[in-house]
C-alpha cells in the first residue's frame, strides 16, 4: 500500500486531528490562566525594560531559528517517501512543538509578566507528550525499526539527551 493511501484511511483520521488540537488548547490554556489572573487579581512580576527587550528578543530570535529550520526542513524533504533526519531533526524529533511548549510559555509570560504561564508549562509539556506518543506510534507502524532507531538516537523536545 502506498504511504498515501495509509495516511489518508478511516482509522488514521482520529490520529490526524490530533495534532491540530493541541495548538488551539495550549492557546485555550494561556487565554484562561490570563483570565484567572486578571479574575483574582493575581500579582505579576515586573522587569526593566532592557531586560524585558533582550529576553524577549533572544528567545523570540531563537523561535524563529528553530521555526525556519524546521520549515527548510520540510521544503528539503519533497515527496521522497521516508522521514527527515537532517537539519534540525538531526537534534530534534518534533522541533515546533518545543516551540509551542516552551519558547510560546516563555514569550507570553514576558509579554504579561505572569508568574502562572511559567508554571502552565509543564501542563503543556505534558499535553504535547500524549499528541506526541499518539503519533510517534502511528511513525513507528508506518516506518518500522528505522523510526525506532531514529527516536533511540534523537531527543523529543530538547536537544540533548
Amino acid at each position: 500500500m502506498h504511504l498515501k493511501k495509509k495516511l489518508h484511511t478511516k482509522e488514521n483520521k482520529k490520529f490526524l486531528s490530533g495534532g491540530s488540537k493541541g495548538l488551539p488548547t495550549s492557546f485555550f490554556l494561556i487565554y484562561i490562566a490570563l483570565e484567572y489572573e486578571k479574575a483574582f487579581n493575581v500579582q505579576r512580576y515586573e522587569i526593566s525594560e532592557t531586560w524585558f527587550f533582550v529576553l524577549f528578543f533572544l528567545i523570540f530570535l531563537e523561535a524563529a531559528f528553530i521555526f525556519f529550520w524546521s520549515l527548510l526542513g520540510f521544503i528539503t524533504k519533497g515527496r521522497v517517501r521516508g522521514f527527515n533526519t537532517k537539519g534540525i531533526y538531526a537534534f530534534v524529533r518534533h522541533p515546533i512543538c518545543t516551540l509551542v511548549v516552551f519558547h510560546v510559555n516563555i514569550l507570553a509570560s514576558l509579554w504579561f509578566g505572569s508568574y502562572l504561564l511559567l508554571f502552565l508549562m509543564p501542563l503543556q509539556y505534558l499535553l504535547w507528550l500524549k499528541i506526541i506518543f499518539r503519533e510517534e506510534e502511528y511513525l513507528v507502524g508506518i516506518f518500522g525499526q528505522e523510526y525506532i532507531d531514529y527516536m533511540s538516537n534523537v531527543s523529543r523536545f530538547i536537544p540533548w539527551k
